[in-house]
């Protein structure tokens, strides 16, 4: 039996925001999936296949409800698996030891915290199963099934084998764990890093923009908390050797069976790793990493402008558009946020964990400057004013007083067909008024003119004005939903197609308010409608990261047309929060 079948371990809840149910249900890579069965992540293969432009990895879950079954034609019994290929920057929702049934995860094993420092000339040292199967310090035989075993010591994984001095224990990393944690904090950056060429890298992280003084710009869709390790990367010659090889090897093993990247640390500092981990004889077995430190150095520069644009002699824009101010909140180091409790599932204990990912030891200290701008004047500019959080993104700090104004640019407009990609609005509210039936759901459409209204003519909100303020040209406007079902409300925003043929455009995305009355508050300066739909256009589009910093009150639904008859986009998004 595997560890996660032999073993009487606790249970902890935790919230996980991605349903994989469109992954599982895919014909698998290898073994076969039950969906009425629960299943356990428990490894990453090598192997980094690349679709379009995502890195995918091969991930292998095996049954937790029927362990194992018998071969027909040799009689020996063997583990129950399957193993699927998921987006890179999906992995840090899927630890090993995280529960998953019918693609969701709301429990996952709970294991031993461990801590340890290194660095890349201290205590490291990087050694792949295959290479030694006999006396490899993982010690495989206790973790994997005995029917698996032999397959399992041909992966080619660089495992990172921690061994401190005054230690006898080795702790093992997954290489793509660290990688995950190490390099860099959104996951968005880590999937430019290892999908585009390098050319495209420096383009995209903007590591070729020249300042005053020595600093970085954080892009779109990333975190100022990248920041340091886009300073190291830009100035650091070894980060850049380092980061640059693990690009390109990995980049051009895709689509070999046996790729041999490994993922070296990119500084030389110590490095503070805190992990839940398992312990197999005389060694840990890293399953999920919940901290790590950063290294330290002179502060760091980050520059910053406004997106306001205003003409150089400083007159008004043309057509008089108004112009737009937004700033984005910070999320902190944050894996899932949830209450602590106590629970009995299946007659197991379980406990609701608080988990953080932590940084270790002092952080960096970072400067932000601000650009200067072609003749600021305000003229015919609306501001948003946001709270100031301890930890503010990208943009410009904005004052305390006075409203926005800012909802006389969402206007209405009335149901037409001559509005571009409307089909796809059209069927969201079909699935939408579905649920008055299936789920006993009230269902209403919104506008901040209209107000709620459930006549099956449903009107739009404009977003032409903020588009061209954030100099964007999609999408030109959105369809507001409420749902009210089992006793809690839901906001759902769709936006239409931008390509008919190619089906493309944003996610919809279902948004959960703590007040209904504050969310539709347009002169608040915490979470609202407005400010929503402004943070999705300014990021062009909404992003896992994006999604995550929004603590358990966002998900999304895709719009994919299923073999199913009874297939609901609204209902596949609000379930992921029920």
């Amino acid at each position: 039996m595997s560890y996660f079948n032999d073993n009487s371990l606790e249970i902890a809840r935790w919230h996980c925001s991605f349903n994989l149910e469109k992954y599982f249900e895919g014909k698998p890579l290898g073994g076969r999936y039950n969906k009425n069965h629960k299943y356990v992540a428990t490894w990453y293969a090598n192997r980094l296949p690349l679709e379009k432009s995502k890195t995918l990895v091969e991930v292998i879950f095996i049954n937790l409800t029927d362990p194992t079954y018998i071969n027909t034609k040799t009689g020996e019994e063997c583990q129950s698996f399957f193993k699927i290929t998921l987006p890179i920057n999906y992995l840090h929702k899927v630890p090993f030891g995280s529960i998953w049934q019918n693609g969701e995860s709301k429990y996952k094993f709970k294991l031993k915290e461990f801590k340890v420092t290194f660095s890349k000339n201290e205590g490291l040292t990087y050694k792949p199963l295959w290479m030694d199967k006999i006396s490899h310090p993982f010690e495989a035989d206790k973790y994997v099934n005995s029917s698996y075993l032999n397959t399992f010591k041909g992966d080619g994984n660089q495992l990172l084998v921690i061994k401190p001095e005054s230690e006898n224990k080795s702790y093992i990393v997954h290489p793509l764990h660290f990688f995950m944690a190490h390099y860099g904090y959104s996951s968005e950056l880590k999937r430019i890093l290892i999908t585009d060429d390098w050319s495209k890298v420096e383009q995209k992280l903007r590591l070729n923009e020249s300042f005053k003084e020595k600093g970085v710009f954080v892009p779109n869709h990333l975190s100022t908390k990248d920041a340091v390790f886009l300073y190291h990367l830009k100035y650091d010659a070894y980060t850049k050797k380092v980061v640059k090889d693990v690009t390109e090897k990995i980049i051009s093993s895709k689509g070999q069976a046996n790729p041999k990247y490994l993922i070296p640390c990119w500084h030389d500092q110590l490095i503070k790793l805190s992990f839940y981990g398992i312990e197999l004889g005389n060694s840990v077995l890293c399953c999920q990493i919940t901290g790590i430190s950063q290294p330290q150095g002179v502060p760091i520069n980050l520059y910053y402008h406004s997106p306001i644009k205003v003409s150089k002699d400083g007159k008004k824009q043309v057509h008089d558009e108004p112009q737009y101010r937004t700033r984005k909140y910070e999320r902190e180091h944050e894996l899932e946020k949830l209450d602590i409790a106590l629970d009995n599932v299946n007659n197991l204990v379980t406990v609701d964990v608080v988990e953080y990912l932590k940084l270790l030891g002092e952080q960096r200290e970072i400067k932000r400057i601000q650009l200067t701008q072609e003749a600021q004047k305000v003229g015919n500019v609306k501001l948003l004013n946001y709270d100031e959080p301890e930890n503010y993104g990208v943009g410009e700090k904005e004052g305390k007083t006075g409203n926005t104004g800012i909802a006389n640019c969402f206007y209405d407009i009335l149901n037409k067909d001559e509005i571009e990609g409307k089909s796809r609005l059209d069927t969201i509210w079909e699935h939408a008024k579905r649920l008055r039936n299936e789920q006993d759901a009230n269902v209403y459409w919104y506008t901040p003119k209209r107000g709620f209204n459930v006549l099956d003519d449903f009107a739009l909100v404009s977003l032409e004005d903020v588009c061209e303020s954030l100099n964007q040209y999609y999408p030109s406007c959105v369809l507001i939903l409420r749902i009210d079902i089992k006793q809690r409300t839901f906001f759902v925003l769709s936006f239409p197609v931008r390509n008919e043929k190619e089906n493309a455009g944003f996610s919809s995305v279902v948004y959960e308010p703590q007040n209904i009355q504050q969310f539709l508050d347009v002169y608040r300066r915490d979470e609202n409608l407005f400010k929503l739909l402004i943070e999705i256009i300014s990021n062009e589009g909404v992003s896992s990261d994006y999604v995550d910093s929004k603590n358990g009150k966002m998900s999304l639904f895709r719009h994919v047309e299923a073999k199913k008859t009874n297939n609901n986009w609204v209902w596949n998004g609000i379930k992921k929060l029920l």
